[in-house]
């Protein structure tokens, strides 16, 4: 390869972790390239196909690839045969995450004998994508680390990415140790159960046909961009999942699902919009849920695993996030019917009887063990289970599917008593009853959500806990002359700053000390794990980009800097969008 650039990072990186590094490159290329959803392989072979431009249909006019190829063979000084052993030929499609965007197409060569991967553009030149650098360049193993070679100017943006952003993070996948983290993580592929085409194209419709109007109605506290395209993601999960069963069984109905702690009922919607009847069952109503249609059924009720709360007529049972029922749901599938499956993404970690899960194995983390317990509890209930992660916004992403049975129906009834046995051991309560209640102590959630967002600690408290952190930020800085924002510290150094009695009031809160200083950020700036002071704003600042129809409110709160900085307030009583009063 001719190239007019290298770069070089070192680093002790070996064989096997170099190409694992690649690997994650050509598989998750959305990783470092925001501009990606993720990339399909369309082929991937020792040796090319012979006529690689037909290979795809939707690849055309691109004849050079295979002139490339052969010269590439030639390079080499090695025939064909020779070569193919030390040599792999990936085709790649590039799905955008703008879906509407052209798409790209790249061949990876890699190269086990020179120890090189090398990308190459192939998309046609009249789809003008702007998914990839539209050079050649490559990633090389060599004694003291990774080198990069590009066919570009060095002052061009895809170079500076391939270098600035591109080969850090090559080398901090590579120097990870590859083994221990495979052996830990319970799941390493994303949507294995499903095809990629069709997820790509039928997550997109679903977030044309329901995402933009939701989000702008949306009336809940929650994030609306998370939420309602996570919901999306699962559904779009789910129906294809559906899809395949109704065709790998010859099933002509769509089937039917219960969804145990639906929340704000948005997953339910959307199935039952797309064909599927269902309800939700959640132990409090949403605000949401009087927008809904009236045949999307939602239903307030606690549900008590029992012979009372069984499902005999549902095909598939969900619990997506569902806490404390989590550990039942494969137990409330198997005893509700032998046809009855079920669909689970773990989240917070309980035990039977609603206690917390607690962590037995310090080597991994407590959400890697009680996937795995979860999906032990899975197969104990008779349930071939499967494993896959999902592409939603959260860092609780691994389901558990159960979609057949290990065992014949004639065992059905013999398999719903062992599962007694089951509950007991994974119960702390010592009171079980066989017969209503499968366990007499289940703790449910409580009907009314306690808020948890440190607005109703002490105000006391919290005044104190910011005079702590700005006294800190503030110490051994020139207050002399000009007016000081202070220092930036990380929030490790914060919390060791604050008295033990202190955080541990602020320990029962959801988020804790950073919801403390996010709830406070007219005085914080909280950023990549560091907080500073921040400069106040004027009101020119806040009236910046509002819509005057919102009726912006300014200066109605006392200004905290104006009292509490040792400097005052930099700006004048007319510029500070807060009130220049004295608050004692």
């Amino acid at each position: 390869m001719s190239c007019s650039n290298i770069a070089n990072i070192t680093a002790t990186i070996s064989d096997v972790s170099f190409w694992n590094s690649v690997d994650i490159l050509i598989k998750k290329p959305h990783v470092v390239n925001k501009r990606l959803w993720g990339s399909k392989t369309l082929f991937r072979d020792t040796k090319a196909p012979d006529n690689l431009p037909l290979y795809y249909e939707r690849i055309k006019n691109i004849n050079n690839i295979q002139e490339y190829i052969d010269s590439f063979y030639e390079n080499l000084n090695v025939s064909t045969d020779d070569a193919i052993s030390n040599i792999q030929f990936t085709l790649l499609e590039l799905l955008p995450r703008t879906y509407n965007e052209n798409h790209a197409f790249q061949i990876v060569i890699l190269n086990k004998e020179i120890k090189t991967a090398l990308f190459y553009d192939v998309t046609p030149s009249y789809m003008e994508q702007n998914l990839c650098p539209t050079f050649s360049y490559s990633f090389k193993l060599h004694e003291n680390g990774v080198q990069l070679e590009v066919e570009s100017e060095p002052s061009s943006k895809s170079y500076q990415w391939l270098k600035d952003t591109v080969l850090p993070h090559l080398i901090k996948w590579a120097t990870e140790n590859f083994e221990n983290e495979c052996h830990k993580q319970i799941c390493n592929e994303s949507l294995s159960l499903v095809s990629i085409d069709k997820y790509y194209s039928k997550y997109n419709e679903l977030k044309i046909k329901h995402g933009r109007e939701m989000v702008k109605i949306w009336p809940e506290c929650t994030d609306p961009s998370k939420f309602v395209y996570e919901d999306i993601a699962i559904a779009t999960y789910l129906l294809l999942l559906w899809e395949d069963e109704r065709r790998n069984h010859n099933l002509i109905n769509y089937q039917t699902f219960v969804d145990l702690g639906c929340g704000n009922g948005l997953l339910v919607y959307i199935l039952i919009k797309e064909g599927h009847k269902g309800v939700g069952i959640d132990i409090r109503r949403r605000q949401i849920w009087g927008m809904y249609p009236p045949d999307v059924k939602l239903e307030v009720k606690t549900v008590t695993p029992s012979d009372a709360h069984l499902f005999p007529e549902t095909d598939w049972l969900i619990g997506n996030h569902s806490d404390e029922l989590t550990p039942w749901i494969p137990v409330i599938a198997a005893r509700s019917s032998y046809k009855c499956n079920f669909f689970l993404l773990p989240c917070c970690a309980y035990n039977f009887d609603g206690s917390k899960y607690q962590r037995q194995n310090s080597s991994i983390s407590q959400y890697t063990e009680y996937l795995q317990y979860i999906k032990q509890v899975c197969e104990d209930c008779g349930f071939q289970t499967v494993t896959d992660r999902l592409k939603i916004p959260s860092t609780k992403r691994i389901c558990h599917i159960g979609i057949e049975r290990t065992y014949p129906i004639e065992e059905y009834d013999q398999y719903c008593n062992r599962i007694q046995n089951l509950i007991s051991v994974g119960s702390s309560a010592a009171d079980v009853d066989c017969e209503s209640l499968w366990i007499r102590d289940f703790k449910a959630r409580e009907a009314t959500e306690k808020v948890k967002n440190c607005t109703q600690l002490d105000k006391s408290l919290i005044e104190k806990i910011v005079e702590i952190i700005s006294k800190h930020l503030l110490h051994n800085c020139n207050l002399e002359s000009v007016w000081s924002i202070g220092k930036t510290v990380g929030l490790r150094e914060v919390i060791n700053i604050i008295p033990k009695d202190k955080l541990k009031a602020l320990k029962s809160e959801c988020g804790g000390l950073q919801t403390l200083l996010k709830n406070n950020h007219h005085i914080f700036k909280v950023q990549s794990g560091t907080v500073q002071l921040r400069y106040p704003k004027t009101v020119e600042e806040v009236y910046k980009g509002q819509n005057k129809t919102n009726n912006v409110k300014i200066q109605q709160k006392p200004c905290w800097f104006y009292n509490n900085h040792p400097q005052g307030c930099p700006l004048t009583d007319l510029q500070c969008s807060f009130l220049h009063i004295k608050s004692w």
